[in-house]
């Protein structure tokens, strides 16, 4: 997995912005302040800036971006300098004048030919002055001398609240089929009606995670490709993937699953959504997630990604097969091992024999250990790692064995000398009350498991399916302690 993500290829989003065909566009652009100055016209694809066009203003700061081509609906930008640029949207209609003043973008811009623009101007002013008019009032209800300048001044924040509210009412209702209305109702959050919120601040807690989750996307609708070319779009998915849905692999599967099959109709954010998830998963830090990561490479990825490299598409489904049987979620493989009694290791003290003999014992399946919790711990005395680990594992065993919690400590190496240091190491420590165990004819263990490096811990529940992996002893013990005080298992 770590070896994935470094040689993960880094996709040029650059190959999503072909060409619309068509009438082309001009946009002509007149900016007080500017004489001689070059501006760039830039498309926004997520939170990057694409330029597509240039111009040179003359000397009384007036120029003409055009071209043959029409550009696809979004946001763009006219840039100069940091201290210098708009934004304005682009739809159908991409033939329209500009006309502003470097002094203030907001106040002094007049569109002509441009109704998404004229809206969209009225709406930044709104946004501007309820800012600023919201200041004044909190100030005036801080520094309030009597109880009614303060409710005057709440009073004045809530008439505010309701002249906002009616320009969006009036966008929805007359303005419905502008892209202005479309992107504007994007960036609002759903409003939590006061009417569901009648029970406990926890109940009511619950009742607002739930329905912000369930309505989540009725302003926003990921399948608009004009909202892929704004800098809403990435940010309304992350979010929704990082902290609207339970951080589970089972619903973030359902959630991935909603995304990307809702975004089959139009190619270029299938292609998006696809490669934003992709990549999402392959860098998360979080336990199980390498499980939405693998969900997404086998059902979507490798059969559907055309456009990636097919020596990257061969090595995923190489990684694909080594780590599938042992992802979180999963039946633990069952593997025969064998198991070495706590006399074994005290006889072995004095018997030269016995320490070398690799048939003793007795051999098991894993999957006949009857316990509600079961932690495969495979380690070695050489270790640097492993010589932290095992002491500690052993350490919170023993507050854990109560819980119906069993340990099958593998050693790994399966040589003559491997199992003379196991054996002192065992009796040295006095670690005779779980399951010593190890595999003396076969390493297969080790590519069913895939284990790659030392140690490796994992965590089965009574029906050995896995709920942990690569964890350390503190986690494990953590992770158990959960699931007994939840009752999970």
């Amino acid at each position: 997995m770590v070896m994935m993500k470094r040689i993960m290829v880094v996709f040029i989003m650059m190959a999503f912005l072909l060409p619309v065909k068509g009438q082309g566009y001009r946009i002509g652009v007149s900016f007080k302040g500017l004489s001689g100055d070059t501006l760039i016209l830039g498309e926004y694809f997520t939170t990057r800036m694409i330029p597509k066009d240039t111009v040179v203003l003359d000397s009384r700061g007036s120029g003409v971006f055009e071209g043959p081509e029409r550009f696809r609906g979004g946001l763009y930008l006219i840039y100069l300098n940091p201290n210098y640029y708009f934004d304005f949207l682009i739809d159908s209609l991409q033939v329209f004048s500009i006309a502003t003043d470097t002094s203030d973008f907001v106040a002094k811009t007049v569109f002509q030919g441009s109704p998404d623009n004229d809206l969209f101007l009225e709406y930044k002013q709104l946004l501007r002055q309820s800012r600023t008019d919201a200041e004044r009032y909190r100030e005036e209800m801080e520094n309030a001398k009597n109880k009614k300048d303060s409710l005057n001044a709440r009073e004045e924040l809530k008439k505010l609240d309701h002249k906002v509210e009616q320009f969006y009412t009036g966008l929805n209702a007359q303005h419905p089929g502008l892209f202005v209305t479309d992107f504007i109702f994007a960036t609002r959050e759903p409003a939590v009606p006061d009417s569901i919120l009648s029970g406990t601040p926890a109940e009511n807690d619950s009742l607002r995670y739930f329905y912000i989750k369930n309505h989540y996307f009725d302003n926003f609708d990921f399948t608009d490709v004009r909202l892929l070319h704004t800098p809403l779009y990435e940010n309304k998915i992350k979010t929704y993937i990082s902290r609207v849905v339970p951080q589970h692999p089972d619903s973030l599967k359902t959630a991935v699953d909603f995304l990307i099959e809702g975004s089959r109709s139009n190619g270029e954010i299938f292609r998006y959504m696809l490669i934003t998830l992709f990549n999402h998963f392959a860098e998360s830090k979080f336990m199980g997630m390498d499980a939405v990561y693998f969900h997404i490479a086998e059902k979507y990825y490798i059969p559907e990604a055309t456009w990636s490299n097919p020596d990257f598409i061969r090595q995923l489904s190489q990684t694909l097969a080594e780590n599938k049987p042992t992802l979180v979620g999963q039946t633990a493989p069952n593997l025969v091992m064998r198991r070495i009694p706590p006399e074994h290791f005290q006889m072995a003290v004095l018997d030269t024999a016995i320490k070398n003999d690799p048939h003793i014992g007795e051999d098991f399946l894993i999957h006949d250990i009857r316990t509600r919790f079961t932690i495969l711990y495979f380690w070695e005395v050489d270790c640097g790692h492993c010589k932290r680990y095992t002491p500690a594992l052993h350490e919170a065993y023993q507050r854990l064995k109560d819980k119906s919690v069993e340990v099958l400590s593998v050693h790994v190496i399966n040589s003559i000398e491997g199992k003379q240091k196991w054996v002192d190491y065992i009796n040295e420590n006095q670690m005779f009350d779980w399951i010593n165990c190890w595999s003396p004819y076969s390493n297969e263990y080790r590519k069913i498991y895939n284990l790659k490096s030392f140690p490796q811990l994992f965590i089965f529940d009574k029906n050995k399916k896995i709920i942990a992996k690569k964890i350390t002893p503190e986690q494990a013990e953590e992770i158990i302690n959960t699931f007994d005080r939840l009752d999970l298992n």
